[in-house]
């Protein structure tokens, strides 16, 4: 069933609203002798997502009453609960090696969000109206034990788009998500095949990109949009959507009159002219789905830079206010307030989850690395309604348990994001932390080292661990617990037994004592700062030095290969995690597999 395009989204009764994920378009075909993944163009997707077959195969059992089961829906690789990466789901689609495919699920894995049902149990219901059809949804999703509403926290592979008659609703959440845009149903509609109806309507959340007009492509009518990144011209869009007849033609005789020929139909013209598109994001750096809007005249080409066209293309959320955009923060890095924000919206992904419900401690540095700091513990009064708190005896703690809050906070330069070991009102820590700190920054390979001898004690005992830099000279190693079992007694038992062990195979290196002036060069081995009341630099938080570090989670191989923290800074970090993804990603996952009880029993045992 196609989508009608709209500039603005059906009012008033007889709509349902729900998000619009940019990803692939597919049918779930899932039969108790097979699973298929139907793209638009016939296409079987399933070999390319294996972890959507996976999991419809693990609750086989739970929804066998539903089978033979017919889902329409979108492949998509989740950024926040209104936003899909497109270009995600479109490099995977094209991969067909075996280990290719395994690797990219694990670092970049999918869902299948489904928003309709065609068939349920065998039964036809393409032609029951679309309230009745939302119904046999929620049964599937209850049978399954599968979200009715898509959660990027939530680990479930099969997840519901939820429906809303409230269009305003909706809006505020992919304006907050900054999503590909919003489809409104007609309540009653039927759903009906390869047919383009007025009864489903979209309407896009468009970007509005400054581009600097460089080429004009004679043969097939295209213009080129350029954007300046250090004074070279970087191409970002071939386009000539949007233009009327007059304008294309005045713009092309332009280019043929003022312009240099290139060659045979293709002229060029030096920066000059800046027109504003439309676009729905950028995949592999081109815009898409570009559109011309209007031409910026009196545009000096020179500001429409790299910095620019990513701002233009995430936009603050609505409600937060960001003051002097261009205030340096990182100095050594050229990084000012407007980059670090940009930083953030960037990493929320990967960030966001470690904030979340742990009453917060920030660092702020009101006029960069350079100048004073302050930590901040508590609440101002008043707050923006999005940012929500917890009571102290104190006053209120902050929670970070949004995007607006975090842009809130990073306009207030606050560069360091320490958390707790636990979340909210929870006498329980989640994970286990090692601070290695070695001596200098020169000494990283001590804590290299120890943090590899390290992982071989956690491997003897068949825990599963994780590695992160600092963010400064030193190393942090998670051992992650399931959810409420183990008290900070039980956790402080085992650290101090790992980290006396490893002292005594090489007294010469590492050292428990706590007073600098004793340790004589070596790292110290912190298990004493695990403990109830503690915090820890936050995993992908910058620390408040110039060259705009950030506490990197890591994989163990790199620890082999060399990996030096110094490098791990803001602009690399933009690049590490589209290529990488995050180390830590599947650290819920290991959480419930450890036998932390076990290696418990063993310790009393023998001490």
């Amino acid at each position: 069933m196609k989508l009608t395009p709209a500039e603005e989204l059906p009012d008033g009764p007889g709509w349902l609203y729900e998000i619009k994920y940019d990803g692939f378009r597919c049918l779930l075909d899932w039969r108790e002798n097979g699973i298929r993944l139907m793209s638009r163009n016939g296409h079987d997707l399933a070999g390319a997502f294996p972890e959507i077959t996976e999991a419809c195969l693990e609750t086989t059992g739970s929804v066998a009453q539903c089978l033979p089961l017919l889902l329409d829906g979108e492949l998509v690789h989740l950024l926040n609960d209104a936003r899909s990466d497109f270009a995600t789901v479109s490099r995977r689609s094209r991969m067909r090696a075996e280990n290719t495919i395994a690797g990219a699920a694990d670092r970049f894995p999918c869902r299948f969000a489904a928003f309709d049902v065609l068939e349920l149990s065998g039964r036809d219901l393409r032609a029951e109206p679309l309230e009745q059809r939302k119904q046999a949804l929620r049964t599937v999703l209850e049978a399954g034990g599968f979200p009715s509403a898509v959660s990027a926290g939530n680990p479930s592979v099969i997840q519901g788009i939820a429906s809303s008659e409230d269009p305003d609703t909706v809006q505020t959440q992919l304006l907050s998500g900054n999503g590909e845009g919003i489809v409104a149903k007609r309540s009653g509609s039927r759903w009906t095949d390869g047919i383009r109806t007025t009864d489903w309507m979209k309407v896009k959340n468009w970007r509005r990109v400054p581009v600097i007009l460089t080429e004009y492509e004679q043969e097939n009518g295209y213009f080129t949009g350029c954007y300046l990144d250090h004074e070279e011209l970087i191409p970002a869009v071939s386009f000539k959507n949007g233009l009327s007849d007059e304008e294309a033609r005045t713009l092309s005789l332009l280019f043929q009159q003022k312009g240099e020929q290139k060659s045979a139909g293709i002229w060029t013209l030096a920066p000059a002219i800046c027109a504003e598109l439309l676009t729905i994001g950028e995949a592999g750096g081109k815009l898409r789905e570009p559109r011309f809007s209007r031409f910026l005249h009196g545009e000096d080409p020179e500001t429409v830079t790299a910095r620019r066209l990513a701002r233009a293309l995430e936009p603050i959320p609505p409600g937060v206010a960001v003051t002097n955009p261009d205030k340096p923060l990182f100095p050594e890095a050229a990084l000012d307030k407007d980059g670090y924000l940009l930083y953030l919206q960037e990493a929320a992904p990967y960030l966001l989850p470690w904030l979340r419900d742990r009453p917060l401690t920030v660092i702020r540095w009101p006029h960069g690395t350079e100048d004073e700091r302050f930590y901040q513990k508590h609440a101002p009064d008043p707050v923006p309604p999005f940012v929500e708190t917890s009571p102290d005896e104190d006053g209120p703690r902050i929670l970070c348990n949004n995007l607006e809050t975090l842009l809130w906070l990073g306009n207030q330069a606050a560069l360091e994001f320490h958390v707790p070991f636990g979340r909210l009102d929870s006498p329980f820590p989640d994970e286990i932390v090692f601070d290695l700190d070695p001596p200098d920054a020169s000494r990283f390979d001590l804590a290299a080292d120890a943090a590899l001898r390290l992982k071989q004690v956690f491997d003897s005992f068949g825990l599963l661990s994780f590695a992160k830099t600092s963010g400064g000279k030193g190393l942090q190693l998670y051992i992650p617990l399931p959810e409420g079992l183990f008290t900070y007694a039980d956790t402080r038992r085992f650290t101090e037994i790992a980290a006396r062990f490893l002292c005594e195979q090489s007294p010469e290196r590492f050292t428990t004592e706590r007073l600098i002036k004793n340790r004589h060069g070596r790292l110290y081995v912190d298990y004493v700062q695990h403990a109830e009341g503690k915090t820890i630099i936050c995993p992908y938080s910058t620390r408040g030095t110039a060259h705009a570090p950030v506490a990197t989670p890591i994989e163990w191989h790199e620890l082999k290969e060399g990996i030096r923290p110094r490098e791990l800074t803001v602009p690399v970090l933009l690049n590490r995690m589209k290529e990488m993804g995050d180390p830590f990603r599947t650290m819920d996952q290991a959480r419930d597999r450890q036998p932390f009880g076990e290696v418990l029993e063993k310790l009393r045992e023998i001490t």
